[in-house]
């Protein structure tokens, strides 16, 4: 075999890898939006929900704000209990006039803190994957989880992806944009002003955060 026959089968098989690659980032998006569609279960489009008190939250900004970002009007808040989890799932749905996110814990529901991006829907990446994350939609929360068991082996904590897009009024995408020795930051695209009710759900413990659809 010459020299210019090994340098094209070398391009082929690059082309190949890379086609590979493609499909399944697009098989990951395509999880996503399967789960986006999925019924709630365990009760959760009826369950209870009630705001929880506001509290401080730091949040990382990626360069001072302007005029022209959207920004939440959305208080801090915060909730959850003291005790150590790991998280095993999470997906959204969209039922009775609201839009859901779930985060399911395999033992309690940790604590969390929720606050107002200032960037509107471009983040700041958390611990372990700093960088920038542009999400769809217009304004963006940010949701912190603490008190992660992550010295457990993780397995696949997020069977239907990290970035889940769910492309209903108002929440549009979910994605998970940090992980690092115990807390998971979790970014919100939403394409209007409104501001989540909390209710915590248990066999299995479930985190439901939940925007009213009107």
């Amino acid at each position: 075999m010459n020299v210019v026959s090994g340098r094209r089968r070398g391009r082929w098989v690059i082309a190949v890898g890379l086609f590979s690659l493609a499909g399944l980032v697009s098989a990951c998006s395509a999880a996503g939006s399967h789960l986006a569609s999925r019924p709630s279960s365990g009760g959760v489009a009826s369950a209870p929900l009630t705001s929880t008190p506001a509290t401080p939250a730091g949040e990382p900004s990626l360069h001072p704000s302007s005029p022209l970002v959207a920004q939440s009007s959305c208080p801090p808040a915060s909730g959850g209990t003291g005790q150590s989890a790991r998280i095993t799932d999470m997906w959204l749905d969209s039922a009775s006039g609201s839009d859901t996110l779930v985060i399911q814990f395999d033992s309690a529901v940790t604590y969390y803190q929720l606050s107002a991006n200032p960037t509107g829907t471009l983040f700041a990446g958390g611990g372990g994957k700093g960088g920038t994350f542009a999400l769809s939609g217009a304004y963006g929360l940010r949701l912190d989880l603490y008190n992660l068991n992550w010295t457990v082996p993780p397995g696949n904590q997020y069977p239907h992806c990290t970035d889940i897009r769910l492309s209903a009024p108002p929440l549009q995408e979910v994605q998970e944009i940090g992980d690092y020795e115990g807390i998971v930051n979790i970014a919100i695209g939403l394409d209007r002003d409104v501001c989540p009710t909390f209710a915590s759900l248990a066999d299995p413990p479930r985190l439901v955060v939940q925007f009213p659809a009107s």
